[in-house]
């Protein structure tokens, strides 16, 4: 049962000696790592909010007592803008990178991203249909409207995943070499469709299918967090649980089997669960390309292969990334604002193609 074709993620298995909790002091870093970029991402910008008053407008609102707080103007931008953003892009980065650890390890490749199953392709081609047709101007949606385009976007991408999935499928059990295939057929499939449609919008959607196409932060508000908490929280949680299968997994399917690891069932979970995350977070954000590919990566050079370590520190390293770009994308080129997932690929690519070559070394 053991994958032809696909290289393993590692050629050792965490005995155990190694598969202990990672140290207080790594979690210590990455979670220090993940305040300040959040702090900086909430005081820096257009409306400059001093760190000492942000935290004081943040314990105002929670309803505790605050000492230094900020100006009307400026705990406006703060709770109305600048913090669902923040939130929306933690939650986010982390389901991708964590997402992207499990497929890497599912594909037992460490240079397989979350894009590769069709989720993200097929996430946009729902959203950029939705916009050509005006899903949105619908008066039947009523109060739904605003959700027209990204509902449409996560049905996209549910839609692409299981199609994969179905294709991947050969003499009664799933093969994750051809699941690959499959999604990178589906993933032409959808840029094709994206294309015809693009060639039918408007102006004023053109703009949109950018946003769709390489991802902003820029949407975000405490509504859109609302609806993408739920499927995020379920799709991180899903995974985490999954640290000591995915470990098994990396012995081979077969050996999995032997040590009582349902491999059909866990990658059918595996899969649906990173369909689930990415799709939300696609029908969020837009496609943010990369983070799954790039933390994942890094962090197992650091850290090794045991999940147990990998999968949340992946989660915390991937919000922090993406939280980062943000960042950046919004105050390097003031009053414009960067596409976000542009710049999470000009951090990918290099570091995709080191991959490569120290692979070809290897």
């Amino acid at each position: 049962m053991s994958t032809s074709g696909i290289a393993p993620v590692s050629a050792s298995f965490p005995g155990r000696s190694e598969v202990r909790r990672p140290a207080p002091r790594a979690w210590m870093l990455l979670t220090l790592l993940l305040a300040v970029v959040a702090l900086a991402s909430l005081a820096l910008g257009a409306v400059s909010v001093p760190p000492s008053a942000l935290v004081g407008s943040l314990l105002k609102a929670l309803g505790l007592e605050a000492g230094q707080t900020l100006s009307p103007a400026q705990e406006a931008v703060l709770l109305s803008i600048r913090l669902p953003r923040v939130v929306l892009g933690v939650m986010v980065g982390a389901v991708l990178a964590t997402c992207g650890a499990a497929l890497q390890a599912l594909f037992r490749n460490p240079l397989v991203e979350p894009g590769l199953l069709g989720t993200s392709s097929g996430a946009a081609l729902g959203a950029v249909a939705a916009i050509v047709l005006d899903v949105a101007l619908d008066a039947r949606l009523g109060g739904l409207r605003a959700l027209a385009v990204p509902v449409s976007a996560f049905v996209g991408a549910l839609g692409a995943t299981l199609l994969a999935q179905r294709l991947g499928r050969g003499e009664g059990r799933t093969e994750t070499a051809r699941i690959l295939l499959a999604g990178v057929a589906v993933s032409a499939g959808a840029s094709a469709g994206i294309g015809l449609l693009t060639q039918l919008a408007t102006d004023a959607q053109l703009r949109s299918i950018t946003f769709w196409s390489w991802g902003s932060l820029g949407g975000a508000s405490w509504e859109v967090v609302a609806v993408a908490a739920a499927p995020l929280t379920v799709a991180l949680v899903l995974l985490l649980r999954e640290a000591r299968a995915l470990n098994l997994l990396l012995l081979g399917e077969r050996e999995a089997w032997h040590l009582g690891v349902d491999v059909e069932r866990l990658k059918r979970r595996l899969i649906l669960a990173a369909a689930l995350g990415v799709g939300a977070a696609v029908s969020a954000t837009g496609i943010i390309g990369f983070v799954g590919l790039l933390v994942p990566a890094l962090l197992r050079l650091a850290l090794g292969p045991d999940h147990r370590r990998l999968l949340g520190a992946s989660a915390l390293l991937g919000a922090s990334l993406l939280v980062a770009a943000d960042l950046v994308a919004r105050t390097a080129a003031v009053p414009a604002e960067l596409p976000v997932g542009a710049l999470t690929s000009v951090l990918g690519v290099p570091v995709f193609i080191g991959l490569l070559a120290r692979r070809r070394t290897v």
